[in-house]
């Protein structure tokens, strides 16, 4: 197998001494989606702001992250900047609080062009113009504020800014959380399709396993800052081995069954 497009090896995180991520490791191949499964606090974000050096303020990174065989952790920002966004791009979980709401939908996407790539102003519009419409939104709301796009919307124009300058790897954290399920999937799979085409690789984080298992080629399962199993996705959501990944999948609703509660987590693991 050819080098990994990103590497991470014993990677662990800590804020204010505090341990959040314990020697966590993972590789993303080119074009192979990455499916990040856990339940909020278990760490998936904060692994994923490692990789692009936007860990807040206190923090400590020990481990290797290699992206194309470039060691990247602790590397200063001024190298970070040259990666983030165009080499790496990051889809974050509320596009209301990503978005600037008093500049328009336009300006934000040349603005993130512009940052980037050595563009006329005239080209970073029609570039911009033309990242719209390839996520099925209509070049009228190019002129309009984040408010005046729907939820569905919204994200589709994360996913438009963050494909802008056609980055190597996309990390989605947790894409579709505020949407609901008719429009969540249709995110994913405009996401499926965006990552077909254009040859990139994906790491896909997310709460809801209906929604990894729908994108994933792989999968590993965090837990408490750890990664608890990991394998080919279809195998670790139909063939378990970590009691918290049964957990997972036992609270998970079945759809021909009326229960009078939902299961919780411990109840799950025989806690």
């Amino acid at each position: 197998m050819s080098e990994a497009l990103l590497s991470v090896s014993d990677l662990s995180i800590g804020i204010d001494g505090k341990s959040i991520v314990s020697e966590v490791s993972f590789s993303i191949q080119r074009q192979q989606t990455l499916g990040v499964v856990g339940e909020s606090g278990s760490g998936k974000s904060m692994t994923s702001l490692a990789l692009i050096g936007l860990l807040p303020r206190g923090s400590t990174v020990t481990g290797s992250i290699r992206f194309k065989g470039e060691e990247i952790a602790n590397a200063p920002q001024k190298q970070m900047r040259t990666i983030r966004g165009k080499r790496i791009a990051m889809i974050f979980q509320e596009p209301m609080s990503s978005l600037n709401p008093v500049l328009t939908v336009g300006h934000q996407l040349e603005e993130t062009l512009l940052t980037h790539e050595q563009l006329s102003k005239k080209s970073a519009r029609a570039q911009s113009i033309d990242a719209i419409k390839a996520v099925g939104i209509e070049a009228e709301k190019y002129g309009a504020y984040p408010h005046e796009c729907s939820g569905g919307m919204q994200q589709r124009i994360m996913i438009a800014m963050a494909l802008l300058c056609s980055p190597d790897v996309l990390i989605a954290d947790e894409p579709t959380t505020a949407l609901d399920a008719t429009t969540s999937k249709s995110i994913i799979k405009l996401l499926g399709t965006l990552m077909k085409e254009r040859g990139m690789s994906m790491l896909f984080i997310s709460h809801d396993i209906n929604s990894v298992a729908m994108i994933a080629d792989d999968l590993f399962v965090m837990w408490n800052g750890k990664i608890v199993e990991s394998g080919e996705t279809q195998r670790v959501l139909t063939t378990p081995s970590h009691k918290y990944t049964k957990g997972l999948l036992a609270c998970k609703p079945a759809l021909d069954k009326k229960l009078r509660r939902l299961p919780t987590l411990e109840e799950s693991m025989g806690a």
